[in-house]
């Protein structure tokens, strides 16, 4: 018998994996409007009628029906709705072995014209209430995305290919995510000084290891403001943060707005 491999495939199977945290159908007006959002995870819809508004800086995009789009997490952006419009949307994060989303560093809402009966097929398996067309949805959000990262010309990370230091890096960094998770602590669990860690992780990520924390521990902190109902001291509690206060400074500082008010935001939809 032979057998052959694909081992990149593999890997990137192995490394990646795609949650959807929410998603709804939605007929929406002009009661659809907010400024300033920006979530921690990709958000997918799926336009069927009317149209909608997206902007970015002093630029505008319209989402028009028939057509598909793409805003990547961590993008700031608002949007309107000037009449009528109905979509699909899905609250999506691929996931790499670092704990970020994939689609993070892309710096542009991707969009792309759905093919004929696309959205309504998506549609009505969302509207379905069998777990083999709930199988069929998600096998076609992969599809959806994979056509947007191909599209967009977005390549493996640099973190794909990082060192067993860096992956153990990340390891213990996600388990769990907590503000008292510091790169000195973190150094001498993994037998290296703090200064050999801070180096290899630039030269290998691209970024600094304090940033890669930050950006761990707001994630899930919007993650967890929006999936669940905690209250916001128990959130700061589960975050490792000393009490409520200093997690809504610390909040306030990287979103500029406590955590009640994004709460009541993102949950808008």
């Amino acid at each position: 018998m032979e057998i052959s491999e694909n081992q990149n495939a593999l890997q990137i199977w192995k490394n990646f994996e795609l949650n959807i945290i929410y998603a709804g159908f939605a007929r929406t007006g002009r009661e659809w409007e907010a400024e300033n959002v920006c979530s921690p995870f990709s958000r997918l819809y799926f336009i069927l009628k009317g149209e909608g508004l997206v902007r970015r800086g002093e630029g505008a995009l319209r989402l028009q029906e028939g057509r598909i789009y793409l805003i990547p997490a961590g993008m700031s952006f608002g949007y309107s709705c000037e009449n009528f419009m109905e979509q699909l949307f899905f609250h999506v994060n691929v996931n790499g072995q670092n704990g970020m989303d994939f689609f993070r560093s892309c710096t542009a809402i991707l969009e792309r014209d759905a093919e004929k009966g696309r959205t309504e097929e998506a549609l009505g398996l969302f509207r379905s209430e069998r777990a083999a067309d709930a199988f069929r949805l998600k096998g076609l959000i992969w599809e959806e995305l994979a056509c947007f990262a191909e599209a967009s010309g977005m390549q493996m990370p640099l973190w794909q290919n990082c060192s067993g230091l860096i992956r153990h890096f990340f390891s213990l960094a996600q388990n769990p995510v907590s503000a008292s998770n510091h790169i000195k602590n973190l150094a001498r669990q993994l037998h290296v000084s703090e200064s050999t860690l801070s180096k290899r992780f630039r030269a290998e990520t691209g970024m600094t290891p304090g940033s890669y924390l930050n950006r761990l521990v707001l994630d899930r902190a919007c993650r967890m403001l929006l999936s669940e109902d905690d209250s916001i001291a128990a959130v700061a509690e589960r975050l490792g943060f000393s009490d409520q206060f200093y997690f809504t400074k610390y909040f306030r500082r990287q979103m500029n707005m406590t955590p009640s008010a994004y709460r009541r935001l993102m949950r808008r939809g």
